[in-house]
């Protein structure tokens, strides 16, 4: 057992005993993709779990608004408490938490009990994404930060691309619940990982988590008007690509048949243009700074947005082909946009709230997922419909971007009045 410990620190810290920052971005990336890989690892077993768990299409939908909103209330406790007792208190228990929802997804005979475990497990699991910004918060300068804050949003891409892959091979080596021991074994993973990190974030001296501080926090966070508008773009994204995806299944059944890899396959080609942007929104920043980025973003959103008139003007039918072109076009301009606003969106808030400031990033994030993964489920998964939707979340984007510009412009109005 010891030379397994030592084995893993020598690993995650290098001979000299510190771990770089590089090694560092790469543990928070991937254990952030085999969190968020929990949402979707099993989207394309959906049918057969709905047959396994003697249940129907849409309740097996209702599984993953289940785990959004655990991780909604998970990340709405963990980051004051994180802020008051520090990474490892927190972390710790939590993962702990994390891996007997897994297994209790594992070993569940029911739908009921399969919706349970996967809230619970998403309660535990929620406490990595606020755990890794505040680890980027006090680890990486200013520089680097926007660069890192890109790698990480890539988990979510990374996750969604190759968790439906994983699930239909697992599925074919043994079932679908093979998928939540693999997850369940990659979880454990974390625990030794932030065991063995040497957070620099530790405890608040005096400073104790209350309800009365938690409403504090988040009431000056949401007081914020520039914080509220970059904070919700990110889950505008995700919102509008799960609609996308979740209906996946169904859609490619009318079109392609029900085989596992070309749903997977289907789900996952708009986020491979996510991953190829967002490496060009790394040497955009790099070079031309955020400004740039931003408009980069707002554009190919306008592009979106042409193509789509261009095709309700010309009664083109919706095939499977024009609604890939569009997703495409909204994933490449997400990779510009979301990661420029969740830092925005952290900058605008107070150096001690950073944590509160990420919690509520992803809060925002798992409500709108719930909301349009509820509406996907409702609407009879209609490529039409489906488009509408993502469309919609399109349109939101572009009117919370005008928006903040009108407030900065207001702003300086204001100061120039009080000179």
């Amino acid at each position: 057992m010891r030379n397994v410990v030592e084995t893993a620190r020598s690993f995650i810290l290098g001979k000299n005993g510190k771990i770089s920052n590089r090694k560092i971005a790469f543990f928070l990336l991937f254990f952030n993709v085999i969190t968020s890989a929990a949402v979707s690892i099993y989207i394309p077993c959906l049918k057969q779990m709905a047959i396994d768990l003697r249940t129907t299409n849409a309740i097996m939908q209702m599984t993953i608004v289940a785990h959004l909103i655990g991780e909604f209330i998970g990340r709405m406790l963990c980051g004051p408490f994180i802020a008051a007792y520090g990474n490892r208190v927190i972390v710790l228990p939590s993962l702990i938490i994390s891996i007997l929802g897994h297994l209790g997804c594992m070993i569940s005979g029911s739908a009921g009990v399969f919706m349970i475990m996967r809230f619970i497990q998403a309660i535990g699991a929620s406490v990595i994404y606020v755990v890794s910004q505040s680890v980027i918060d006090e680890t990486f300068n200013e520089k680097e930060k926007s660069s890192v804050m890109g790698i990480l949003e890539l988990y979510q891409p990374i996750a969604w691309i190759l968790s439906p892959f994983v699930g239909s091979i697992l599925a074919e080596i043994s079932n679908w619940r093979f998928s939540f021991l693999v997850l369940l074994v990659a979880q454990l993973g974390g625990i030794v990982f932030f065991l063995i990190y040497p957070s620099k974030r530790h405890s608040q001296t005096g400073k104790v988590c209350s309800a009365s501080r938690l409403f504090c926090d988040y009431g000056s966070i949401l007081k914020n008007s520039s914080f509220i508008i970059y904070a919700l773009i990110p889950g505008l994204f995700a919102g509008g690509y799960m609609i996308f995806a979740t209906c996946s299944p169904f859609i490619c059944a009318k079109f392609f048949g029900n085989n596992s890899a070309d749903i997977a396959l289907f789900s996952s080609i708009p986020l491979f243009f996510y991953v190829i942007a967002t490496f060009a929104y790394r040497v955009t920043v790099d070079k031309f700074g955020i400004t740039i980025s931003r408009r980069i973003g707002t554009s190919i959103y306008g592009i979106f947005g042409i193509y789509l008139t261009y095709l309700i003007m010309h009664k083109s039918p919706w095939t499977p082909g024009a609604l890939l072109a569009l997703m495409c076009l909204q994933c490449s301009g997400s990779a510009f946009l979301v990661p420029v606003s969740v830092l925005k969106a952290l900058q605008s808030t107070a150096p001690h709230s950073t944590c509160v400031g990420a919690s509520t990033v992803v809060i925002f994030r798992n409500i709108i997922m719930s909301m349009c993964i509820t509406m996907g489920a409702r609407v009879n998964n209609s490529i039409t419909t489906i488009m509408s939707c993502v469309f919609m979340t399109v349109a939101t984007i572009l009117v919370l971007i005008t928006t903040r510009k009108i407030i900065r412009t207001r702003n300086r109005e204001r100061q120039k009045v009080k000179l």
